[in-house]
């Protein structure tokens, strides 16, 4: 999502741009502060990486040493250091496959620790620094959990390994056309020779990370509608995050392998743990996908290991800056994984069956099928990170005044909206970002509509806008390139400062 000069979807935070040249920028995280009393003792004792072929690496933690064993995993480098000062206090050099690294007896407990890890593993070279310990108030080591790492188990409930589950997770969305012939031919040429969805996925992976460039050009232009649907990101080859994994995704899809795109929160460790009053308030800012691989979900995010970008002032004068491609975020834990990601969706058509509350005196219900439920009166305004759902429904009893600021924003997957007569406000970026949101009805009744409230609704395609609107705000239906709109005559002239037009304005006397 683009808000107007503002960038707040695309590139994500410090760290993650230093890796998407394909290198950990040490220098930031070891200058990172953490405040230690924040910090949370993880109640598992191991952690594991795998390797292309399914291998696990597991680190885990034996009495005061981490333990690493794994049968794939060679030219080993293991280093514990100070995430304050950046010191070493262990390092292990080795070709073995099991070993011991003493770690507890130099440890400070006022100090968070993190693991830098390099190993070798079927002529891959892997790199992670998103591992962190501590020594707890009895003196022993354990693991620091992440902030987010409870939220984001909640948030992956709804990825299922079910027939049923997994089976919609191989069909076509929107953005996501592995069913087009063309997606079907690439997909083809990547995976060939490959005999397994562990090749394959790791082919795909490759080819996104390693062909595809950052479209840093897009984050600054306002004037054009760019699309993230995986059939043109194919043949330009160049995207912002979400492009990346709705490409890796479709790709995955049309191999047969099912995968997910999700959004959510991507910042460093140390911002997760101090900025930890502002979380809750977080808006997505990022994306990438999963992948399932014989019956388990793991997580990639093919922007960070991404090693070019595409570079200039305008969309068609750009030039790619060519760098080298990692595997780094391939196939991640959800441990490791939350220490920089923050889940707030993944685009299943199924949702978490769930309850809350969503106004002073109105609650939503979700329901397995995807589909929410509002009940009660006044204002709607949906929690951060409640947007796992495809269809929206009013309760008929209810009476629903207003949709609130943000309520519906980033809900990529609803296709249309009936709001009900009794709405006479739509607040700003109610909508905002609401890219398969094809048809929404406004009711006669219905006063004023909110500064970019369907901003990047790129697949609205027609809106009545009923006589009863007496406002509405700038960029209110910005950056929808397929809508054809009909408004009143005293609203003309609504879209003056919009930066992409209407594909046709009418005008009613």
């Amino acid at each position: 999502m683009i808000v107007k000069g503002i960038v707040s979807f695309a590139v994500v935070s410090a760290i993650s741009i230093s890796m998407l040249g394909g290198v950990v920028n040490a220098d930031y995280i070891s200058n990172a502060t953490v405040n230690i009393n924040n910090c949370e003792a993880a109640d598992y004792t191991s952690v594991n990486y795998t390797c292309k072929n399914g291998e696990p690496v597991v680190l885990s933690i034996s009495g005061g040493n981490l333990h690493m064993q794994s049968a794939c995993a060679t030219s080993i480098e293991m280093l514990v250091k100070s995430l304050d000062s950046g010191s070493t206090i262990a390092h292990k050099s080795t070709m073995d496959h099991v070993f011991d690294l003493a770690v507890a007896d130099n440890m400070d407990s006022s100090t968070v620790y993190y693991v830098d890890l390099k190993y070798t593993a079927e002529s891959v070279q892997y790199r992670f620094t998103d591992l962190y310990l501590m020594k707890n108030s009895s003196g022993n080591m354990v693991f620091v959990k992440s902030p987010v790492y409870d939220f984001n188990v909640e948030r992956c409930s709804e990825m299922w390994t079910d027939d049923q589950s997994l089976a919609e997770c191989l069909l076509p969305q929107n953005d996501i056309e592995c069913d087009d012939p063309y997606v079907i031919r690439v997909c083809n040429e990547i995976c060939e020779g490959c005999t397994t969805d562990w090749e394959k996925s790791f082919a795909i992976y490759t080819y996104v990370t390693s062909e595809f460039a950052y479209d840093d050009v897009q984050l600054e232009d306002n004037h054009y509608a760019y699309q993230d649907d995986a059939v043109s990101l194919l043949h330009r080859r160049i995207a912002i995050c979400e492009g990346m994994a709705n490409v890796f995704t479709a790709l995955c899809r049309a191999a047969g392998i099912p995968a997910v795109v999700q959004f959510g929160v991507s910042e460093n460790f140390s911002d997760f743990v101090n900025q930890s009053s502002k979380r809750d308030n977080e808006w997505p800012n990022h994306a990438w996908a999963a992948v399932c691989l014989d019956g388990t979900w793991y997580f990639v995010d093919p922007t960070f290991d991404n090693g070019s970008s595409y570079e200039g002032s305008s969309r068609s004068t750009g030039t790619i800056s060519r760098g080298r491609h990692v595997y780094n975020y391939y196939l991640c834990s959800l441990e490791t994984f939350s220490y920089d990601h923050k889940i707030c969706d993944a685009d299943t058509v199924h949702g978490i069956e769930s309850t809350g509350s969503c106004g002073d005196s109105a609650t939503y219900s979700i329901s397995r099928d995807g589909t929410i439920t509002f009940y009660g009166s006044g204002e709607i305004k949906l929690p951060s990170g409640v947007n796992g759902f495809s269809k929206v429904v009013f309760d008929e009893d209810s009476n629903i005044t207003c949709i609130g600021e943000k309520c519906f924003i980033d809900c990529d997957l609803i296709t249309q909206v009936i709001l009900p007569d009794t709405v006479v406000e739509i607040k700003d970026e109610a909508f905002n970002t609401c890219e398969d949101l094809e048809y929404v009805y406004l009711p006669e009744g219905l006063q004023r509509i909110g500064q970019e409230a369907f901003d990047i609704c790129d697949e609205l395609a027609y809106v009545y806008v009923p006589d009863s609107v007496t406002h509405m705000s700038v960029y209110a239906f910005d950056d929808c390139p397929r809508l054809i709109i009909s408004i009143p005559s005293h609203l003309e002239g609504f879209d003056a400062q919009n930066y992409v037009p209407s594909h046709r304005i009418i005008v009613r006397d």
